[in-house]
C-alpha cells in the first residue's frame, strides 16, 4: 500500500481527501433517519461516491471515504463497529481503484458504455470487500449476524454503485482530468506502480470477496431462492427438492466452520491481497536542507540531457529526448506550435516537473550543475523564477504592492531594501498607479505585468517566462523587453517561450520545438528572415522580411527602416489601378453595412471609484468588422461588456437592436449579442462538443430539428464537425476557442464580441482565427474584436476604434486611423510594419505583405536583387 501512504506528501491529494470526506458525509447524513438495521446501517445512495471517487482520485478517495463514513456515524450509528466501517469504506474506494489500475493501466475510468463490464466487476469487488469487513466486525462484537449485515451492504453498495456510479463517473471524469485531479496526474509513476505479486493478490481479493459474500447470501437463503426461481422458470423438476432442502443451510461453508470464522479468513485474504496490490512502502528519503544542493558557479546555467516527459494518463510524450545547454547570461527564445512542448520544458526547468506535476520522467535537467530532480522546489525557486502561461494562477495577495513583496518577504529581505525593490519594479512595469489595487480588479494585461514584476523583483539567477507578453499592449511589450535586457546586462540567464518574431530576434539563441523535439537551434536570424524556413517550422517570419519576399526581392530586412531602404534601392512603384481596386473593395464592404445595431451614448462607468469609461459614445452598424484597440486598462473590455448587459453604466445609455439595454435582461440580450471571453474555459462545461454547442440554443425553446440544424451549421462553420462527440477539455486551446465560438454562433446572435480571441494561440492558429472572423463578417455577422495583435488583425477589419484612459480618441476606417501616428501613439498602438513602409514610400496605408504584392511593382532590371 505504498501509494496509500505516499499520497500524504501531496497537498493536492490531502485536499482531495478532505473533499471526498465532506461530500460523502454530506450525502450520508440525511439518510441516517432511514435505517435498515437501527444503529448499524441505513439506506445508502451515497455508496456510489467512494467507488467513483476511488476510480478518479485513487488512495485520496479511499482515505476520504473512510473518514467521511466515520463523520456520518456521529449522526446516529457511531460505536465500536465504526472502526470496521472505517476499514470497510476504505476498501470500498481502494479496491476498485487498484484493480482498475492493474487491469486498465492506460485507460482513465470515464463512465462510457464500453467500460461497463470492468466497472461492474470492480464495483462488485469493492462492495464485497466493504461488506465482509463490516459484517465480520459487527458479528464479532455481537451487534448483528454476519450474514444479515454482509448481505445488506453488499447488495446495497453493488446496486447503487452500478446504477448511480456510471452517470456520476461520466459527469466527473472529464472535469477531474481537465483540472489535473486524477490519481495519474497527482501521483508519481513510482508510487502507482503495481507490486510484484499484484496479479495473484487480485485473485486472492476476488476469491475472498466471492466466498465471503456468497456464504452470507446462501445463509440468508438468497442463492437457494434464486435457484428455486430459476428451476421454476426453466422447469427443472428433478432439482427442486434438492434446492428446497438446501435453503438456508450455507452450502459454501464447511460443516466444521462458523460464518464468523469464514468472515475472519475472508477479511485476512482481502487485507493481505490489498496490501500486495501496490509496491511495498519504502522509507522516504531525507529532505534536503536548504542550500544543500551543490550549485556550481562555473557550470552552465542550464543543461538538459535526454529529457523526456509524458503526463500521467497519456500515452504521448510531451517532450522526447530534449538536449541543449544554455550559458550563463544567455537569452534563449523558445518557439513552436501550441502543444510542441514549450510550457512542459519551462515546468521542467523550474522543478514543477517532476516534483509537483506527475508523469513519466526520464533524462536530466541541471541548474548550475545541480540536478533538478534532487532539489526541493522551494529551494530551487531561489535560483529559478518562472511566470506561467496562466499568469492569473500566480496572483493571490490582496493588493499589487503586497503581491510583489511576497517573494521578497520569504527570502527574509530587510524592509527598507524590500520597499526599494518593490518600488523599482512597480515603476519598471508601469504599475505604480495600481499599487493599492486588488489584483482581481485589474485587466488581463495589467495582471500579466504584475506577475512579471512579482517574479522579477526577486531577481533570480535564471528567469523562465512562458508567453509573458500575450496580454500586453505594444508599449507594455516594449517596456518588458527593456526590462529583460536589464536583467541580461546584470548577468542573469533568461529562457523565454513565445510567438513574437520581433522579440525572438533580440535573443542570443532561438530554439524551435516540434512534437516535443528540438527542430531548430541557433541564431534567430536564420528562421526569422527566411519565409520558407519559418513556414516549415510554423513560426512567424519578420514582417519587414515578408514585405520584400512578397515582392520577389532577395533582400531580407529585419526592420521597417531597412525595408524602406531596400525598396527604394529597388525603385518600386505603386500600382495606382490596383490601389484604387483595393479602396473600392473597402467601399463596397462599407456600402453593405446597415443601421446601428449597438449605440453607446455618453456612457461612464467606474470600478470602486476608479473611472473605467468617461463619456463614451459609439455606434456599431450591422455587418461591420470593428477592432477596439488601446493600452491595458484603457476600458476596451469594460465597454464591450455593456453591449450585452454584463455591466450597467453609471451614467449614459446603451441601445441594442433599437431598445435600451436596461429594459432587457441578460438572457434576452444574449440572443442579440454573443460574447466570447478571453479564456474559453470560462464558458465551457459540457461533456461533449455537441452538448456544449447545443446548450445555449436549447434554452431558446426551439424544436429538436431546428436545434440540430443550428448546431450542425455552427460546427461546420467553425470546422468542428468531426469533433462533435469529443470532450471539449481534451482539445487544444485554439480548438476550445472554436467550441466556445460555435456555441455562440448556434444562437444566431446579430453581433459577436471577441475579447482577445488569439491569446495563447500559436501563429498559425492566430491567422486561422482572424480568417474565420473575416469569413463570418462576409456572411453578414457583425464582429467586434478586442485585441493587441494589430499586425494580424488589421488586414481583416473594416474599422478601428482607439481608446485611452476610458475615452475614445479615434474612430474610422483602419487605413485612415493607422495613418495618424500621433493618435496611435496616444493609444499605445504600434503601427504595423506594412503601414509604416507604405506610408513612407507612397503616402498610402497598405496593411499586409499580401497587399504589397497586389499593389506594388518592381521595375525589371532594378538593382534591388530581384530573384
Amino acid at each position: 500500500m505504498r501509494d496509500a501512504i505516499a499520497m500524504w506528501r501531496s497537498t493536492k491529494m490531502v485536499v482531495l481527501v478532505a473533499l471526498t470526506a465532506a461530500v460523502y458525509a454530506a450525502v450520508l447524513i440525511p439518510f441516517k433517519p432511514i435505517p435498515i438495521i437501527p444503529g448499524i446501517t441505513e439506506i445508502r445512495p451515497a455508496a456510489a461516491i467512494p467507488i467513483v471517487c476511488g476510480l478518479l482520485f485513487g488512495p485520496a478517495a479511499a482515505w476520504g471515504s473512510a473518514i467521511g463514513n466515520l463523520m456520518g456515524d456521529f449522526f446516529g450509528t457511531v460505536g465500536p463497529g465504526s472502526l470496521f466501517g472505517l476499514v470497510g469504506n476504505f476498501l470500498l474506494a481502494y479496491v476498485p481503484y487498484r484493480l482498475w489500475h492493474l487491469f486498465q493501466p492506460r485507460r482513465l475510468a470515464n463512465g462510457s458504455i464500453r467500460q461497463v463490464v470492468p466497472f461492474v466487476l470492480v464495483t462488485i469487488a469493492g462492495s464485497a470487500s466493504c461488506a465482509i469487513v463490516v459484517g465480520f466486525g459487527v458479528d464479532l462484537l455481537g451487534i448483528a449476524p454476519y450474514e444479515i449485515v454482509t448481505t445488506i451492504i453488499a447488495v446495497n453498495n453493488t446496486l447503487v454503485g452500478i446504477v448511480l456510479g456510471m452517470p456520476l463517473l461520466a459527469l466527473l471524469s472529464p472535469r477531474a482530468h481537465r483540472w489535473g485531479l486524477t490519481y495519474r496526474q497527482t501521483m508519481s509513476s513510482a508510487d502507482l506502480r503495481s507490486g510484484i505479486l499484484a496479479y495473484p493478490a487480485s485473485l486472492v481479493i476476488l476469491a475472498g470477496g466471492a466466498i465471503g459474500t456468497l456464504a452470507a447470501l446462501d445463509k440468508m437463503g438468497v442463492i437457494a431462492s434464486l435457484g428455486a426461481l430459476l428451476s421454476a422458470v426453466i422447469r427443472l423438476e428433478p432439482i427442486r427438492p434438492a434446492v428446497a432442502a438446501a435453503s438456508g443451510q450455507a452450502l459454501w461453508i464447511p460443516a466444521q466452520m462458523s460464518l464468523r470464522e469464514l468472515g475472519l479468513y475472508c477479511c485476512l485474504m482481502l487485507l493481505g491481497g490489498v496490501f500486495l496490490l501496490a509496491r511495498l512502502p519504502t522509507r522516504p528519503r531525507a529532505t534536503r536542507e536548504e542550500g544543500e544542493a551543490d550549485f556550481d558557479a562555473t557550470a552552465a546555467a542550464v543543461a538538459v540531457q535526454g529529457l523526456s516527459f509524458a503526463y500521467s494518463g497519456t500515452a504521448d510524450w510531451a517532450l522526447a529526448g530534449i538536449a541543449f545547454e544554455q550559458k550563463r547570461g544567455e537569452l534563449r527564445f523558445l518557439m513552436g506550435r501550441t502543444g510542441s512542448g514549450k510550457s512542459t520544458l519551462c515546468l521542467c526547468l523550474s522543478g514543477i516537473i517532476p516534483h509537483l506535476q506527475r508523469g513519466d520522467y526520464a533524462g536530466r535537467v541541471l541548474i548550475c550543475g545541480a540536478e533538478v530532480a534532487g532539489i526541493p522546489v522551494a529551494e530551487l525557486a531561489q535560483h529559478v523564477g518562472i511566470v506561467f502561461q496562466d499568469f492569473d494562477s500566480q496572483l493571490f495577495c490582496s493588493d499589487v504592492r503586497h503581491e510583489i513583496a511576497f517573494a521578497l518577504e520569504n527570502q527574509g529581505m530587510p524592509p527598507s531594501q524590500m520597499h526599494e525593490q518593490v518600488e523599482k519594479w512597480l515603476a519598471a512595469l508601469d504599475l505604480t498607479a495600481l499599487a493599492d489595487r486588488d489584483p482581481v480588479t485589474l485587466s488581463g494585461g495589467e495582471k500579466q505585468r504584475l506577475a512579471l514584476a512579482a517574479v522579477m523583483a526577486a531577481e533570480p539567477d535564471i528567469v523562465v517566462l512562458d508567453e509573458p507578453t500575450t496580454d500586453l499592449d505594444p508599449i507594455g511589450r516594449s517596456e518588458f523587453v527593456q526590462a529583460w535586457h536589464r536583467l541580461k546586462d546584470e548577468g542573469r540567464t533568461l529562457l523565454i517561450a513565445g510567438h513574437s518574431s520581433a522579440e525572438a530576434l533580440q535573443a542570443d539563441c532561438l530554439m524551435v520545438l516540434a512534437d516535443g523535439q528540438v527542430a531548430c537551434e541557433g541564431s534567430p536570424h536564420g528562421p526569422l528572415t527566411d519565409p520558407d524556413m519559418a513556414a516549415g517550422l510554423d513560426v512567424q517570419c519578420l514582417p519587414a522580411t515578408q514585405i520584400c519576399a512578397a515582392l520577389g526581392l532577395a533582400d531580407r530586412p529585419t526592420t521597417p527602416v531597412e525595408a524602406v531602404d531596400c525598396l527604394r534601392r529597388s525603385e518600386v512603384v505603386l500600382d495606382h489601378d490596383a490601389w484604387q481596386q483595393l479602396q473600392g473593395g473597402d467601399a463596397a464592404r462599407a456600402a453593405r453595412w446597415g443601421e446601428p445595431l449597438v449605440e453607446v451614448r455618453e456612457v461612464s462607468f467606474s470600478y470602486d471609484d476608479a473611472p473605467a469609461l468617461q463619456d463614451v459614445s459609439l455606434q456599431v452598424r450591422r455587418g461591420e468588422f470593428v477592432l477596439i484597440l488601446g493600452s491595458n486598462g484603457a476600458g476596451k473590455t469594460t465597454l464591450c461588456r455593456h453591449f450585452n448587459g454584463l455591466l450597467t453604466p453609471d451614467t449614459g445609455q446603451v441601445i441594442v437592436g433599437g431598445e435600451p439595454a436596461a429594459d432587457r435582461d441578460v438572457a434576452d440580450l444574449a440572443g442579440t449579442v454573443g460574447y466570447l471571453f478571453q479564456n474559453p474555459d470560462h464558458q465551457i462545461f459540457a461533456q461533449t462538443v455537441y452538448e456544449e454547442v447545443a446548450f445555449g440554443v436549447g434554452n431558446l425553446g426551439l424544436c429538436a430539428a431546428e436545434i440540430e440544424e443550428r448546431v450542425a451549421g455552427a460546427l461546420r462553420l467553425t470546422e468542428l464537425a468531426d469533433y462533435r462527440h469529443m470532450d471539449p477539455f481534451a482539445l487544444t486551446k485554439g480548438e476550445r476557442q472554436r467550441v466556445a465560438l460555435a456555441s455562440i454562433l448556434a444562437m444566431a446572435p446579430e453581433l459577436v464580441v471577441f475579447d482577445e480571441p488569439t491569446t495563447g494561440l500559436d501563429v498559425p492558429q492566430q491567422r486561422a482565427m482572424f480568417r474565420l472572423l473575416r469569413r463570418l463578417s462576409d456572411e453578414g455577422h457583425t464582429i467586434v474584436v478586442v485585441t493587441h495583435h494589430t499586425e494580424l488583425a488589421l488586414p481583416h477589419a473594416d474599422r478601428a476604434v482607439l481608446m485611452a484612459d476610458g475615452r475614445i480618441i479615434a474612430d474610422g476606417p483602419v487605413r485612415q486611423v493607422f495613418s495618424q501616428p500621433q493618435l496611435c501613439a496616444a493609444a499605445h498602438q504600434e503601427i504595423p510594419a506594412a503601414v509604416q513602409v507604405s506610408q513612407e514610400l507612397f503616402g498610402v496605408a497598405l496593411l499586409s505583405a499580401g497587399e504589397f504584392a497586389r499593389c506594388v511593382r518592381v521595375p525589371s532590371g532594378s538593382g534591388g536583387g530581384e530573384r
